[in-house]
């Protein structure tokens, strides 16, 4: 089960929990996933904030039974946007993602993107449409911090 639908099934069974026990049962969450591995590190996998910080997506396989990538948002400014799938279908291309769609929250139809990590250890995300792109960079965070920001937010709702 990935680490979001763990945080998933603990933010319905805890929310009338105080934050206290829900940010240390969450912290326990993060820490049973285990740490992020060399390989993780040096792709597209794992847990992202967006370009403006207003999101944490997790990008993962989009099932057991495949290699394409997906994203879903696990935090989010706007706690209506929480587990939407923002990316969806991205394939190694040599050293890029491709074939995929990015999708804004809430929207139905996604545009052609692409993702690659930067020398940096960012992931630069290309949104094209009608052939130009848009570029924005995600940068890595840890699950302890998605897990804070998710006890956080579900304290607040």
């Amino acid at each position: 089960m990935s680490v979001s639908a763990r945080l998933s099934n603990l933010n319905s069974s805890f929310k009338t929990l105080s934050l206290g026990v829900v940010a240390t049962a969450l912290m326990a969450t993060a820490a049973y996933a285990g740490p992020s591995g060399d390989a993780s590190a040096s792709g597209p996998t794992g847990f992202w904030q967006s370009s403006g910080g207003g999101r944490m997506i997790e990008v993962a396989p989009c099932s057991a039974k495949t290699s394409k990538l997906c994203g879903t948002i696990v935090w989010a400014e706007d706690a209506a946007e929480v587990d939407e799938v923002i990316l969806k279908r991205f394939r190694a291309v040599g050293e890029i993602w491709a074939g995929g769609q990015i999708y804004e929250p809430g929207k139905r139809r996604g545009e052609d993107g692409r993702l690659s990590m930067t020398e940096d250890g960012s992931l630069e995300v290309s949104e094209c449409k009608r052939g130009l792109c848009e570029n924005t960079t995600w940068t890595r965070v840890d699950e302890a911090t998605v897990a804070s920001r998710v006890a956080k937010l579900m304290a607040e709702n």
